[in-house]
């Protein structure tokens, strides 16, 4: 296998300053809050569909996700045909109403939609959960970057953690937009190399189909069962999160019409994924069936040596000079997700949070001001979680699996739905979210239920209590003899549900916690039902104001491109910074590398040089027809 030498050092290190110099150049566009967290709504569709599909892949790709397709083969390249679709569904229900809320962050329009409550219960568990995958996204660098540098895997926490924190604290949404752009370049390019080259290892597909086992629905990773119920039930939460969770990509396009085509953009991207990362994590499969035997593992045998299975096929893969290209696709991936991360959540804080807490309205310099400062607490944050995360035996993918399914299912349903369901009460998203947590809780921690069927309990108990609001309202005003009666029954049936499911499998403590849970479902939904009848006849014009709201369409040339503002020219910029990335890797040609290093070499300049010249070409045509 190939080591690391200077040559890919330095391109490793060229690539931060590059990405410092993206984060820099893009301070002078920010003039306030809605510039640093929606790009004055002036995103290109096609950056912002990029952005999306970037976001959901980072070094864990390469290190969890690898790891398991590794281990359940054929399995999770059908996982794989969820992201695609997910993207497609998800984004249509919301994409349009999303552009349409006129927000800067994510859970603003919740405090006119529902309440501050809710505002502030959806603001924490989203900083919670985003936190957290945070940690292991950056972890999951660390834990590719160490066998590479032979350093120890914290010092690269801090090392990392301080860069991608200063590029998004310098640039906002539109360094992380432009960048995202770059590093999907860079990353497809490399995995698209990777993609023949490890065929050709095991003499080509038809061989990697005869070697693999046939392809099994049930599999048990790092102590955790992964079966179809888990597939189904990523899809819907996928879904529903893309609806809920995809705001910003959708906030800072210029019109509705863009922000359908960015999560079409990003469903198409998708699609790639099932061969470009899927194929070689397989082949590592059949070239490697026993990791003990393997020298390049023996180091790791203790600690998830699968995880690093990707890293290997490059290293035996490809030359020198594109080991540096290959970290710096690593890099890239994981400083889009983290650089989206730091900058929605600094969103959160200032405008949800922190202007609350002031109780009272901050001008949209104060925004830009407070959302750079939370950037920093956000990333110290995360950097602290991956200290944590690098060394646990649970595994990278089990960690990032849980925290989807704790934490994305409670506050997704309300977000995406509420921009949908017309007559649910205000109330109705804070016992959306009270619901899923608790379902949540109950079915990981006292149940230990699969994840698939965690995964169905919590979405049936939020989206339930979240539809039937209205009805509830109903039945308190007119009938609250037969809700409290109905309140009763359900913290029944629910405790009958737990017994039926554990079959007498848990401990004699528990009991009285399962009896205690259920009884926390029957107790609110009277609770909440009290709340859900008490709104206003105000309350219920403010609701109906935000629907009409959602109901006129965005005039882009008065709140866009108003008080004279011009469209950003993106394309000349990423068109020519790409050109530039390929021309400086043919470099590589000049070191001392074997005819089929420098063919290699040859095929990715080409797909960067090609791709950066007809961005450039388009931008300039655009630009001149702009100017006319």
């Amino acid at each position: 296998m190939h080591t690391l030498n200077i040559f890919d050092i330095l391109i490793v290190l060229a690539y931060f300053v590059f990405m410092l110099g993206i984060g820099w150049y893009f301070m002078r566009v920010n003039k306030g809050g809605k510039e640093y967290f929606a790009g004055g709504s002036m995103i290109p569709w096609w950056m912002s569909g990029m952005t999306l599909y970037m976001a959901n892949f980072s070094a864990y790709t390469f290190t969890g996700l690898a790891g398991m397709t590794y281990t359940t083969g054929w399995f999770m390249l059908v996982s794989f045909l969820i992201g695609p679709f997910a993207y497609l569904f998800g984004t249509q229900m919301t994409a349009v109403l999303w552009r349409r809320t006129r927000s800067i962050s994510p859970v603003e329009y919740t405090y006119t939609r529902f309440n501050v409550t809710t505002q502030q219960m959806i603001s924490w568990v989203t900083s919670t959960s985003y936190i957290l995958a945070g940690g292991v996204q950056l972890a999951s660098t660390c834990i590719l970057l160490s066998p590479f540098f032979g350093i120890d895997v914290r010092t690269i926490v801090v090392v990392l953690g301080i860069i991608i924190l200063l590029y998004t604290f310098l640039g906002g949404v539109w360094a992380v937009s432009v960048t995202d752009v770059v590093q999907g370049v860079i990353l497809l390019s490399i995995t698209i190399i990777v993609l023949p080259l490890s065929l050709g290892l095991i003499g080509g597909f038809g061989a990697l189909v005869d070697k693999l086992p046939p392809l099994s629905l049930s599999h048990i990773y790092n102590g955790v069962h992964y079966d179809v119920h888990w597939i189904i039930s990523v899809f819907v939460i996928t879904t529903i999160g893309f609806a809920g969770g995809a705001a910003q990509r959708f906030y800072s396009v210029k019109d509705e019409r863009d922000a359908k085509r960015t999560g079409r953009f990003a469903a198409l991207l998708g699609f790639s994924s099932i061969a470009i990362f899927g194929i070689p994590m397989l082949v590592t499969r059949v070239l490697w069936p026993d990791l003990t035997q393997v020298e390049f593992f023996k180091p790791y045998l203790g600690n998830n040596p699968q995880n690093l299975v990707y890293v290997a096929l490059c290293m035996k893969l490809l030359p020198n000079g594109l080991l540096g290209v290959f970290i710096a696709a690593m890099l890239a991936a994981t400083m889009s997700t983290l650089s989206a991360v730091y900058n929605m959540l600094s969103s959160i804080f200032s405008r949800d949070i922190y202007q609350w807490a002031r109780g009272r309205e901050m001008n949209d310099t104060e925004l830009l001001h407070i959302g750079r400062f939370a950037s920093i607490g956000v990333g110290a944050v995360v950097t602290a979680l991956a200290f944590m995360f690098v060394t646990s035996t649970y595994g990278i993918f089990n960690l990032m699996q849980q925290f989807f399914v704790l934490f994305n299912i409670p506050i997704s349903i309300p977000l995406a739905f509420g921009l949908i369901m017309k007559k649910v009460p205000r109330w109705s998203a804070a016992a959306a979210i009270t619901w899923g947590l608790i379902a949540g809780a109950t079915a990981k921690f006292l149940l230990n239920w699969d994840l698939g069927v965690q995964g169905y309990f919590s979405t049936t108990m939020a989206f339930v209590i979240f539809a039937a609001s209205p009805w509830l309202s109903r039945l308190y005003r007119t009938r609250p003899n037969a809700l409290a009666f109905l309140s009763g029954l359900l913290a029944a049936m629910v405790e009958s549900f737990y017994v039926a499911t554990v079959q007498g499998s848990v401990q004699s403590w528990q009991y009285p916690v399962m009896v205690l849970s259920a009884a926390a479902f029957g107790g609110t939904l009277f609770g909440f039902s009290k709340l859900f009848s008490q709104q206003s006849v105000e309350e219920t014009e403010i609701v109906a104001v935000f629907f009409r709201k959602l109901a006129t369409p965005v005039d882009v040339m008065k709140e866009v491109y108003g008080a004279g503002k011009r469209p950003i020219a993106t394309l000349p910029l990423v068109g020519g910074t790409t050109m530039i990335m390929g021309a400086l890797m043919s470099l590589i040609f000049f070191t001392n590398t074997s005819m089929r290093d420098k063919l290699i070499v040859g095929v990715l300049v080409f797909i960067m040089v090609a791709f950066g010249a007809v961005l450039w070409a388009a931008g300039r045509r655009i630009t001149a027809e702009t100017n006319l």
